[in-house]
């Protein structure tokens, strides 16, 4: 067995509760290959040829490249797969401006005019050195900058050479692979077919990895962070990918085979009849409606949380607009995306959050300013505020919405508040704007609701006073947990460290949901856990009723709620906040899903 970190299983449907793939041939990616100058996810190897005679047309040989590579990735961008995905649009785009950055031109034609260098041989050694270049970088998110740099360096290399490499690539693939390596490129990851590659295992990556991300977008079951991978894979080899041990078996011999067939398939009876019941309510055993929404970044986004029935959208990241154009969009161009988005929704509710820029949203309109903690720096709110007119154009746009919408339809968050000052000049310049369109003469609504994101410490401490200020918290757990446990969720180094099942978190969410109730406002959870089965009994029996989540896994989350007693689970889960430790508590947490048949 190779065992990995206790960094959570990424599963796109049930997480944490079944097997998603079974025995498999293997396909290894990886230091042990010949790469020619494919991208093995660490370096790109160089194949020396005969230099060029003319440098010229070397220059114009690259240029066409560049331009093929760009005409490529604009036409990804059209794929269903990656438009309905906002996370994965964002990487592609950010591929396009790698892409068109002059310095990389310059440097790379530089290198064939003054050192005589062939296109490849330039292209291969100006990438290695940018990648290096960010690999060696303190900060985590910049280091995962040479994944998509390598990236586009294959890409460019292929077209340089006008014929894809004759090894075997992921294109070719046969029916029922595993594929394991060190790290994927995003492009690597979209010629992996979900109905014919069975999981992906890699050594390095986070959970907001790339290739994790793509994994859970694309329905592939995916390790990370696997101990010695590629020193124990061999090509041909068979292997399961067990989900719910976080674990990859090479070679099993029969007798754990047959197990795990068994185990396939009683998760695939599981898994029709959870979608048997997909249109059936979200109520506990006990009568106790709870609200599963969806987090949506674009319009198709809309389509899924329509299709797996949820209960409209609890969180729509509007930071996509600014993170895939030239130019700042219009109040105009924002009402209609705005607009076209709550008329997908029927009768549904939808939550705006304004901009969440910065930290790992970097956008190039924003000047792509490097700071040492992005996570802790200008970002959110703190952008919006120092950026009157950007923030005034957004909310002019959901005022809007809002009046062309149904009433009470539409709510507004402010995301990352972390200071009451904060918090009141947000309120002010909604209240601003609000009364400079009644004297233009443009439609807004009489009350907007206005929310506020909990992920700082600071404001989850004092929750009680923040509750009289807004008509509704929603509870960033992602930033929560790596602020309050001072772990930086983009570093494989730490990413052990970072626990939602540590006591102080969890004390810290029941005592938001507790001053939600005193202060009689709606509260609701959004971040990665909200949509991971294995915490949804912690979630509700610490009091939460509204969980938001990738559209995907409501149907997963909905058959739990189905199966359980509202006023049991409160009873199970009380004891677990006197323990003392995260380990204590995954364990007690593990028996009390064990006991009600949830695993």
């Amino acid at each position: 067995h190779i065992h990995i970190r206790p960094a959570p299983a990424l599963l796109p449907e049930i997480v944490g509760n079944g097997i998603l793939a079974l025995e498999s041939r293997v396909f290894a990616v990886g230091e042990n290959r010949p790469a020619g100058h494919a991208v093995d996810g660490k370096s790109i190897r160089h194949c020396h040829i005969p230099l060029p005679v003319d440098p010229e047309a070397e220059i114009e040989r690259f240029k066409v490249a560049l331009d093929f590579s760009r005409n490529e990735i604009a036409q990804m961008l059209e794929m269903p797969q990656i438009k309905s995905s906002a996370e994965i649009s964002g990487i592609f785009q950010a591929h396009l401006v790698l892409i068109d950055d002059p310095d990389l031109a310059k440097e790379i034609t530089k290198r064939i005019r003054q050192q005589s260098q062939d296109c490849q041989s330039a292209v291969t050694k100006v990438i290695k050195d940018y990648s290096t270049f960010f690999r060696n970088l303190p900060d985590p998110q910049f280091q995962s900058k040479a994944i998509d740099i390598l990236d586009i360096g294959k890409r460019i290399l292929k077209n340089c050479q006008k014929s894809k490499n004759p090894k075997t690539t992921m294109e070719e693939l046969e029916e029922g692979m595993i594929v394991l390596a060190e790290d994927l490129t995003p492009s690597d990851m979209m010629t992996l077919d979900p109905s014919r590659i069975l999981g992906i295992a890699i050594e390095e990556g986070t959970s907001t990895s790339h290739a994790a991300i793509m994994a859970r977008s694309l329905g592939i079951p995916a390790l990370i962070q696997v101990k010695d991978l590629m020193k124990k894979a061999e090509d041909g080899a068979f292997a399961i990918i067990d989900g719910a041990s976080e674990q990859i078996i090479l070679n099993p011999d029969e007798v754990l085979k047959r197990k795990y067939q068994a185990e396939f398939e009683e998760y695939r009876n599981r898994q029709h009849r959870m979608y048997a019941l997909l249109s059936e309510p979200s109520i506990t055993k006990d009568g106790v409606d709870i609200q599963l929404k969806a987090n949506v970044g674009q319009l198709s986004d809309i389509e899924q949380a329509v299709t797996n029935k949820a209960f409209g959208v609890g969180l729509y990241r509007t930071e996509f607009a600014y993170l895939t154009r030239r130019t700042f969009p219009t109040e105009d161009e924002l009402f209609e995306s705005y607009h076209e988005a709550v008329e997908k929704l029927g009768d549904n509710p939808m939550v705006i959050r304004t901009i969440d820029l910065g930290g790992d949203k970097i956008s190039h309109l924003m000047g792509n300013y490097a700071e040492r903690n992005p996570e802790l720096g200008w970002r959110a709110i703190r952008i919006s505020l120092e950026n009157k007119e950007l923030f005034v154009t957004q909310l002019r746009a959901i005022l809007r919405t809002a009046a062309a919408a149904k009433k009470n339809q539409v709510h507004i968050l402010f995301p990352m508040i972390s200071s009451m000052e904060e918090l009141h000049k947000a309120k002010s310049t909604l209240a601003e704007v609000h009364e400079q369109m009644l004297k233009e003469g443009i439609s807004v609504p009489e009350h907007l609701k206005i929310g506020m994101m909990v992920e700082v410490p600071s404001v989850a401490i004092m929750a009680d006073i923040y509750a009289k200020e807004v008509d509704f918290f929603a509870i960033g757990s992602n930033d929560l947990v790596q602020y309050t446990l001072a772990v930086d969720r983009t570093n494989p180094k730490v990413t052990h460290l970072y626990k939602p099942t540590n006591p102080a978190v969890l004390h810290l969410i029941k005592n938001i949901v507790k001053a939600a109730e005193r202060n009689n406002i709606k509260v609701c959870i959004c971040g990665e856990i909200a949509g991971d089965t294995r915490y949804t009994v912690l979630l509700l029996g610490l009091g939460l009723r509204e969980l938001s989540m990738n559209a995907v896994l409501i149907p997963a989350v909905k058959n739990i709620v189905r199966n359980i007693s509202y006023a049991e689970i409160e009873k199970l889960v009380t004891p677990l906040l006197s323990m003392t430790s995260s380990e204590d508590i995954e364990y007690a947490l593990n028996k009390i899903n064990t006991k009600l048949g949830l695993l």
